[in-house]
């Protein structure tokens, strides 16, 4: 025999989900950029629905909240890649500068509308990646993929192909050369997305659950938001 949990216990899980999603943001926005497998793991609990389990959300009857998007807007280029939720930064190291994707959370350009709703359905499944092989990505997809096969709570020996070849293989396509023209691919988007997939679902649950959030942890927030060439850096797309 099931026993039913009450509200009051589901609020409780609730507050938990919250505070682990804050706490996981916090240490990857510290640097420990494997932290966002676990809030894939956070995510799917509270939003992903199957045959077999409701998510929390589903749970509380708090489903229909309505969820922002701080994606930007998809570029329509037929032979070009598009990440949707992250941003390129500048960082330099021992005298060597470096571009890497990192995620804006709100700080994003004028032409982003930050404070965009959608209803769940199309929040989780709008695209928020197309690699150059034309492969698309919504937030469905990379939060699955990262949670049930890729370590956020589950190891899978086996990776779908087209996740494959954006994780492994650098299949987004995006890469800096500095003054010397050395290369490097750059890679994690797919981490990277999920971090502010993280930020768009604690801003969407704050609209309907502030009492739940502790005081607000710092947060290490990159200043620049670039495509373009950067001192000695040139980002660009290869084709």
């Amino acid at each position: 025999m099931s026993i039913k949990q009450s509200d009051k216990e589901l609020l409780r899980h609730l507050e938990e989900q919250i505070g682990f999603l804050q706490r996981s943001a916090h240490a990857y926005d510290n640097g420990f950029t494997g932290e966002a497998k676990r809030m894939a793991r956070t995510i799917r609990v509270l939003v992903h629905d199957t045959s077999q389990s409701a998510s929390l959300l589903t749970s509380l009857g708090k489903k229909d909240i309505q969820f922002y998007s701080t994606a930007a807007t998809i570029d329509n280029g037929k032979s070009m890649s598009t990440h949707r939720l992250v941003a390129v930064k500048l960082s330099t190291n021992k005298g060597t500068s470096e571009a890497s994707y990192y995620a804006p959370l709100d700080d994003r350009p004028l032409f982003v509308d930050v404070n965009k709703k959608m209803v769940f359905r199309q929040w989780w499944n709008e695209i928020i990646i197309i690699d150059k092989m034309r492969n698309e990505f919504s937030r469905k997809d990379l939060v699955l993929s990262v949670s049930n096969k890729d370590g956020g709570a589950h190891i899978d020996p086996e990776l779908d192909e087209a996740y494959a070849a954006l994780t492994r293989y650098h299949s987004l396509g995006w890469a800096s050369s500095d003054s010397k023209g050395i290369g490097r691919n750059l890679e994690g988007a797919e981490l990277v997305s999920i971090r502010q997939i993280c930020h768009e679902v604690l801003k969407s649950l704050k609209d309907e659950f502030l009492d739940f959030f502790a005081p607000a942890i710092s947060q290490n927030k990159p200043k620049v938001d670039s495509e373009v060439i950067i001192g000695d850096i040139q980002v660009k797309r290869s084709t």
